[in-house]
């Protein structure tokens, strides 16, 4: 790292990487990555080599022996993971991340720091990552390497949230590409819950990272637990300073609390120390526990009481600080004032016992205070043993404090502390290994105060959920104050919830009306989780009990079977069992018109809803007519219940829009399409602002529509815009919650490519269109019926992005595989994906004609008019686009094989195609119209016909040419010059050569430079 301070305080970085805020920077020379805004994590070393534990520390407070960084027992085992992860460090990739989960005492961070060991024995950086919470860092800055690698270690990375994770792997990403630097992230957690899933699929589908998870599993019965516990004892027993262990007797570590190496290596410590000291060892893991705890205890006595520098915090006040210290801190000197002061631990003085602590246990960052005792194990067992109502209370035991029965409730209730979420985790971490901390502290917390455990956060809540013997009147309390809609921080948290409450409230209802909306209630929360599999079931079994309650008295329950099957034809549509759902929706849509007729005022609500949903189904199996039909009057009925009560009904009004956009878009009614999407749009930009996480998704798939739309009505920059903001926001829910979001976000992606091609920015293009394909990939692989559809139209866009930067042989695979997708879907169902089959081999036609293959490009291109012409019959103002298109590359193409009759018939049929599109909509068919002239110019030479014409017509083709380039010289600029140059060789050919001179002057005035 170079350094120096140049004049006016200026700071010069040279051949460095920084992080973090700089101000200002001045002569930058060299390789240097710049990450302006403060990042919510500091980069600090990892040094793999062991940290000196002097005999004398060990002896007063052997615990710390236990400590990874001390490195006292060396590492062994774990062959396989050990395998696994050094075939990662080699790998390709430039940057990839890697997850190691298991309980606590497993080992995560002993392997780490061994994997982390060879890396910088081989040459590479290693460094450990912090969160900062708040963004409190002061930032980083590292000499970049010419080469090489860096490991990056991250710990508790299931208690970050998933957006910052994201935001340090970019980052680093952002670093490898800039500098080369190879970097393997390695993840350190105890669970690989529902904010993996998020993270892996975010890097996938963002940066296309490999992200993989791998459990480190417990100790099995054919590890030889006695060689690890001799191995460890001879290792204490150096460090210890304590002669002849050797015959200290292995004792019994065959039960399941002996799974975890670090319970094997506590009894060898606590074995080793008891010798010391002329004392028996106690057997039980509970108990080695409390022998570490008592020696701590003895080393506070021995502080509080020697005379000289001595501590005036009592071992008892010592023992709440460090109980306080493991259950909220680190936390500011504030922060820790705060905590003292509220528990009532107060004595001799609260900043003479943190101080104390400090002295005890000094903090990894300077800058905090309230270090908690470690490794975690022992801490949680500190709060689990402190706490009373555990049954191990024998003499040698660590014996409960009854302050500490109600700390806990006292640190997180009064006002709202920083420190609460992170103090709830840890008890709900500690409440899986000890049940009467779940019984006595969390669950009495949680029913009065289930706002702590929204505050916690949703990774913390799905904990609470898989507590075994998870409290019920808890997880109610917690139920009760999540949003009863959607919501992209809280969906996967409220989908464990459901999981574990709803079984047990179908055993206590004794309503079938009561069991039905339980499971239709079950079945919402696991679909707005993404679970649409899952969520399937339920609502099929609410929907059967409504039925038979229907059948019985009519008058209660017709409504509820309504609504039920307006669900489940949403899960059957999402699963793909599109048809299923057209039924389903219909037959709802029937009973609440019945519904309607009997009391207007209590149904039309439901019609509405039923008539979006139906809509929807409809356009999905084709039946585009109808679906418009539908959304015209889901809109109107809504359109009224806004105008009497808009707070109730803006969101749903602003649904129907967005479907009725989509709908008028697909039968040709663009103009009248782009004012219902704007207006769509604009009512859910205004809810956003409002509430956020209930209409962020709406929001981004009504910019999808709009998006669409200004781009088939030639508005490309504003397409482009619109997509940005869509692929933004789709990105950060995402990050929430990958199984909802990752179809939505691979749709926009999809979009976007096809945007950024049409205003030029290909490379960009390109990148976009082929990450929406890896995603439906993927997506295909889980769910084929749901989505190939989605996969054969990200294909078809994404062959004319690879074509247009020269990938002609992989354009060509694409457009194969898309067309051979569409024809599949075709035979199930023609009327739905006829006109997807068309676009397919258009653009097959296409990528065969830029290898030379004409005969082939024909005749897929023919197919591709023929059924154009079809679907025209039955809509013309939706499909002729398609049919000119079709017309114009199939009339170059005959032409080319010689056939220039026919090229010309359909080279003029296509021109008069897109001169009537061009009339109504101009800015979306112009440049089409102008490329289709200039072609039909040619043709009319080619057969000796009507020559003037062919004149008239390239010359109105230049006119066109001159205004696009006006706008956009970057796309049409290269069109204008080829238009002049056939007009000039038609007016050479034809023995005109002063006129052909006179358009090539022409040409050099409009373009610049000389033309020959």
């Amino acid at each position: 790292m170079s350094w120096r301070s140049p004049a006016r305080d200026a700071q010069t970085v040279t051949a460095s990487m920084v992080f973090g805020p700089v101000i200002q920077i001045r002569d930058v020379a060299g390789n240097v990555t710049v990450v302006a805004d403060r990042p919510p994590y500091q980069i600090g070393d990892f040094t793999p080599g062991a940290v000196p534990l002097p005999v004398g520390t060990a002896r007063r407070q052997p615990s710390r022996l236990l400590l990874a960084r001390h490195q006292v027992v060396p590492f062994t085992g774990r062959d396989a993971e050990l395998d696994a992860l050094n075939t990662w460090m080699g790998g390709a990739e430039p940057v990839s991340v890697r997850l190691v989960h298991a309980a606590g005492g497993q080992g995560k961070t002993r392997l780490a720091r061994h994997v982390a060991a060879q890396a910088h024995a081989a040459g590479w950086l290693t460094w450990r990552v912090l969160h900062t919470p708040e963004q409190q860092s002061a930032g980083s800055r590292w000499e970049a390497p010419g080469g090489g690698g860096a490991l990056v270690v991250v710990d508790y990375a299931d208690r970050w949230p998933a957006s910052d994770l994201n935001r340090l792997v970019t980052d680093l990403h952002a670093v490898s590409l800039r500098t080369g630097l190879v970097l393997r992230v390695l993840l350190l957690a105890r669970s690989a819950g529902f904010w993996w899933a998020a993270l892996r699929d975010r890097l996938d589908s963002e940066h296309a990272i490999t992200a993989e998870g791998h459990l480190l599993p417990p100790l099995d019965e054919h590890t030889d637990r006695a060689m690890l516990f001799d191995q460890a004892r001879e290792r204490f027993g150096t460090a210890l300073d304590v002669p002849d262990t050797a015959g200290i007797t292995v004792p019994d570590l065959a039960g399941d609390g002996f799974r975890q190496i670090l319970a094997v290596h506590m009894a060898a410590l606590v074995a080793v120390d008891a010798h010391h000291h002329g004392q028996t060892p106690p057997a039980q893991p509970h108990a080695l526990s409390a022998y570490l705890l008592n020696r701590e205890r003895a080393h506070w006595h021995h502080l509080h009481a020697r005379t000289e520098d001595r501590r005036p915090t009592s071992p008892e006040v010592m023992g709440r600080a460090v109980y306080l210290a493991t259950l909220a801190g680190p936390v500011t000197r504030d922060d820790a004032t705060t905590i003292l002061t509220r528990t009532r631990v107060t004595e001799p003085g609260v900043a003479t016992i943190i101080d104390d602590h400090r002295f005890c246990y000094p903090p990894d960052d300077p800058g905090t205070v309230l270090h908690g005792l470690r490794p975690d194990r022992l801490g949680e067992d500190l709060i689990a043993l402190s706490t009373p109502g555990h049954p191990h209370t024998g003499a040698d035991d660590w014996q409960p404090d009854d302050w500490a029965a109600t700390a806990a409730a006292t640190l997180l209730t009064g006002e709202p502390a920083t420190w609460a979420p992170g103090a709830v985790t840890v008890l709900v971490e500690t409440a899986h290994r000890w049940p009467h901390i779940a019984d006595t502290v969390l669950y009495p917390l949680i029913r009065q105060h289930p706002e702590l455990a929204l505050a916690a956060g949703g990774a913390t809540i799905t904990r609470l959920a898989e507590l075994p013997h998870a409290d019920i009147t808890a997880l109610e309390a917690v139920d009760a104050l999540l949003p009863a809609g959607r919501h992209v921080d809280l969906d996967t948290a409220a989908a464990a919830i459901s999981t574990a409450l709803t079984h047990h409230r179908l055993g206590v209802a004794t309503d079938p009306a009561e069991q039905a909306r339980l499971l239709g209630n079950h079945s919402a929360r696991l679909a707005n989780a993404g679970r649409s599999d899952e969520a399937l079931t339920p609502a099929e079994e609410s929907a059967d009990m409504w039925r038979r309650l229907a059948e019985e008295k009519p008058a209660a329950y017709l409504s509820h079977l309504a609504l039920s099957l307006s669900n489940l034809g949403v899960f059957l549509s999402r699963v793909g069992r599109r048809d299923e759902a057209v039924a389903v929706a219909e037959e709802a849509v029937g009973i609440r018109r019945r519904l309607v007729e009997a009391d207007p005022a209590a149904y039309l609500p439901g019609l509405a809803a039923s008539l979006g949903n139906l809509g929807i189904f409809l356009s999905g199996v084709g039946r585009r007519d109808e679906a418009l039909l539908v959304a015209e009057e889901a809109a109107g009925v809504y359109r009224r219940l806004v105008e009497a009560d808009p707070a109730a009904y803006l969101p749903d009004f602003a649904a129907s829009l967005d479907n009725l956009g989509i709908f008028l878009s697909g039968v040709g009614r663009r103009d009248e399409a782009l004012l219902v999407a704007e207006e769509a749009a604009g009512v859910y930009r205004r809810l956003v602002e409002a509430d956020p996480a209930a209409y962020l998704p709406d929001f981004a798939a009504s910019l999808d529509n709009l998006g669409n739309l200004l781009s088939g009505l030639g508005r490309r920059d504003q397409a482009v815009a619109v997509a940005e903001e869509t692929i933004g926001i789709r990105r950060r829910l995402v990050g929430a919650n990958p199984a909802a979001y990752l179809p939505e976000l691979a749709l926009s992606l999809s979009n976007f490519g096809a945007f950024l091609s049409r205003v030029g920015r290909r490379d960009e293009a390109l990148f976009a269109g082929e990450e929406a394909a890896g995603v439906y990939r993927r997506l295909v692989g889980a769910n084929p019926a749901a989505h190939l559809p989605d996969l054969a139209r990200a294909l078809t866009n994404l062959g004319p992005l690879l074509s247009g930067v020269g990938r002609r042989d992989e354009a060509l695979l694409v457009a194969e595989e898309a067309a051979g997708v569409y024809r599949r879907l075709v035979e199930a169902n023609p009327v739905a994906y006829l006109p997807g089959l068309a676009g397919s081999l258009i653009n097959l036609g296409a990528s065969l004609s830029g290898l030379g293959r004409y005969d082939e490009a024909a005749a897929a291109t023919e197919e591709a008019a023929g059924i154009s012409r079809r679907l025209v019959q039955a809509n013309p103002v939706a499909y002729l686009p398609d049919l000119a298109l079709s017309l114009n590359n199939l009339g170059m193409l005959l032409s080319g094989l010689g056939r220039r009759h026919e090229a010309l018939a359909a080279a003029e049929e296509a021109a008069g195609v897109y001169r009537r599109l061009a009339e109504v909509n101009p800015a979306a068919h112009l440049p089409a119209l102008a490329k289709s002239l200039r072609a039909h110019s040619q043709m009319c030479v080619d057969v000796e016909a009507n020559l003037p014409q062919a004149l008239e017509t390239i010359a109105e083709s230049i006119e066109i040419y001159r205004f696009l380039a006006a706008q956009l010289p970057q796309l049409f600029k290269i069109e204008l010059i080829r238009a002049y140059r056939t007009l000039a060789d038609l007016l050479e050919g034809l023995g005109r050569r002063d006129e052909a001179d006179s358009v090539r002057r022409q040409l050099n005035e409009a373009v610049g430079g000389t033309q020959k």
